[in-house]
């Protein structure tokens, strides 16, 4: 017997089929007459500006050369020129005094040594000064006011004017006077100096007028004395012009002359020539004061 529940079935599967079948083929042809073409699509590509920074050249400054202009070198007549009127208008310094002589006694040579120092302010000075022969030392000590002088009495220790020429110390006017004509003598720079480096200035002559360098030592009559073989240097500092120091060698021709007279020893007149070695240095240049104590030994 056929399954009559089986046909049933296959029959309610096959109309479910044919109506499946036909709803697809009415939706096909109603979809089909609306369908539209679409637009293609296209990617194009907008540039982006980006910012780039454009290196900008900074100019490189380049130095110009500074001209330096090579240092004049002073001439010596402008310096001494300058320094005369420096030292002519000082008014109180203190030198250190130094000379050792060397007297040719036939053939035995007599060293006498000296030294001095002094305080010189304005118009007055209080001055001593040494001298040693044969190993006896004989000091005097000297007052200058202006004009005057005095002298302390070895004995009472009284002050005395004193008339004669004083013997190894610096007249108050020595920079008004024979500091100046010493000054005037033909000057070189020495052969070491350089202008470049340190504060002194050297300057050198062998200039035989330089006998007026002997008044310093007491003589009164530098005109009869003949240098020879001279060597003066003068120091002089650059920061100011002040004359730092004097040295000079020279021998004295007729040395016997100048020694008696110094010294006040006639016999001694006979020596021969006489070798000089002198050193004056100058310091404290308008600092010293010496008025009140002149005036009061006075």
């Amino acid at each position: 017997m056929i399954n009559i529940s089986m046909i049933r079935m296959n029959l309610l599967v096959l109309k479910m089929v044919m109506i499946v079948c036909l709803l697809t083929s009415i939706s096909c042809s109603f979809l089909g007459d609306d369908e539209q073409e679409l637009p293609p699509i296209y990617f194009v590509e907008t540039p982006v500006k980006i910012s780039t920074q454009i290196p900008i050249s900074t100019p490189t400054l380049i130095p110009t050369p500074t001209f330096t202009p090579e240092p004049q070198v002073v001439t010596v007549d402008d310096l001494i020129y300058e320094v005369k009127n420096v030292m002519s208008s000082v008014y109180s310094y203190q030198y250190s005094l130094e000379a050792d002589v060397f007297m040719d006694a036939g053939g035995i040579i007599v060293p006498v040594s000296m030294t001095g120092n002094g305080i010189t302010e304005d118009k007055t000075a209080n001055n001593y000064f040494s001298t040693g022969l044969f190993g006896i030392v004989t000091t005097e000590y000297y007052l200058q006011d202006s004009n005057y002088v005095f002298k302390q009495n070895q004995v009472s220790g009284e002050w005395e004017e004193f008339s004669g020429t004083p013997i190894g110390i610096l007249p108050v006017d020595f920079w008004n006077n024979t500091g100046l004509k010493l000054l005037d003598l033909d000057f070189d720079y020495a052969e070491d100096f350089d202008s470049k480096y340190g504060d002194i200035i050297t300057l050198v002559t062998d200039d035989s007028e330089a006998s007026t360098l002997l008044e310093i030592l007491g003589s009164a009559n530098t005109e009869n004395i003949v240098l020879r073989n001279l060597n003066l240097q003068v120091d002089i500092k650059k920061s100011n012009l002040y004359v730092d120091e004097l040295r000079a060698e020279f021998v004295i021709s007729n040395g016997g002359e100048f020694i008696s007279e110094v010294l006040g020893v006639p016999a001694l007149s006979e020596v021969g020539a006489a070798e000089a070695l002198i050193e004056i240095q100058f310091s404290d240049i308008g600092q010293a004061r010496v008025k009140d104590l002149i005036q009061h030994e006075k």
